[in-house]
C-alpha cells in the first residue's frame, strides 16, 4: 500500500513540474503584434525606445539607415533594392537594428500584417548574409496601420510597401510628426525682450 502511495506522489510531483511556466524559445521574436511590455517581451535593452517611436510613426530621419521597397503583394527583396542594403552593411554591422515592415491599405488587416512581417524578415535575412549579427536585429510587423488610406491604386500605394531599417541605438532628437510642432523642453524660459518696460499708467 505504501509503495502504491509513494508512486502516486511521484506522479503528482512529475505532473506539477511539467506544468510549470514554459521557457521562451531562444529563437523567439516579438514582431510587435502584441507588445505589452510584459515579461514575455524578449526585446533586449536598446530596442524598446526606438520600437515605441516606430509604432507611433515618429522615427527620427537620422535613425533610418535605408528604406527598401517591394512590388505589390511581394516580399522578396529585388536586386535594385539590395544595393541599398549593400551600401549600409558597414554601419549595420556595428549597431542594433530594427527592421519594420509595412504594406499598403489593400487587403485585410490580418493578411497585411503577415505580409509586412515577411518583408521585414526577408530584409533581415539579407542583412545577416552581409554579416550582421542576428542577435542585434529585431523585426516589427506594422501591416497597413500607417498606410495612406486615400491611395486609390497600386501605384499610389507603392510608397507604403516597404521595410525600413532603423538604427535602434540612435539617441538624438525626435522629429515631430508632420503638422505637429516639436515639443519645447520643460523649463525653457520665455525669450527676453530688449524693449524698455513701459511705465505704469496712473489714473487721473
Amino acid at each position: 500500500m505504501m509503495s502504491k502511495r509513494f508512486s502516486l506522489l511521484l506522479l503528482a510531483a512529475a505532473f506539477l513540474v511539467g506544468c510549470g511556466p514554459s521557457k521562451i524559445p531562444s529563437d523567439f521574436t516579438n514582431n510587435g503584434l502584441n507588445n505589452t511590455g510584459s515579461e514575455l517581451d524578449p526585446r533586449g535593452s536598446g530596442f524598446s525606445t526606438m520600437a515605441d517611436r516606430i509604432r507611433q510613426g515618429n522615427i527620427p530621419p537620422e535613425a533610418i539607415l535605408t528604406t527598401v521597397y517591394f512590388e505589390f503583394d511581394k516580399y522578396t527583396v529585388d536586386a535594385k533594392e539590395r544595393t541599398k542594403l549593400d551600401a549600409i552593411a558597414a554601419k549595420a554591422k556595428t549597431t542594433k537594428l530594427i527592421i519594420a515592415g509595412y504594406t499598403d491599405h489593400f487587403g485585410t488587416p490580418e493578411y497585411n500584417l503577415g505580409l509586412s512581417d515577411k518583408r521585414a524578415q526577408s530584409t533581415r535575412e539579407y542583412l545577416v548574409k552581409l554579416g550582421c549579427n542576428t542577435n542585434n536585429t529585431e523585426v516589427m510587423a506594422l501591416g497597413s496601420q500607417q498606410a495612406d488610406p486615400n491611395a486609390s491604386g497600386r501605384q499610389s500605394g507603392a510608397k507604403d510597401r516597404k521595410a525600413v531599417v532603423v538604427d535602434a541605438n540612435y539617441s538624438g532628437p525626435v522629429t515631430a510628426p508632420a503638422g505637429k510642432p516639436a515639443a519645447k523642453p520643460a523649463g525653457t524660459p520665455a525669450p527676453r525682450s530688449n524693449a524698455p518696460t513701459p511705465a505704469p499708467v496712473t489714473a487721473l
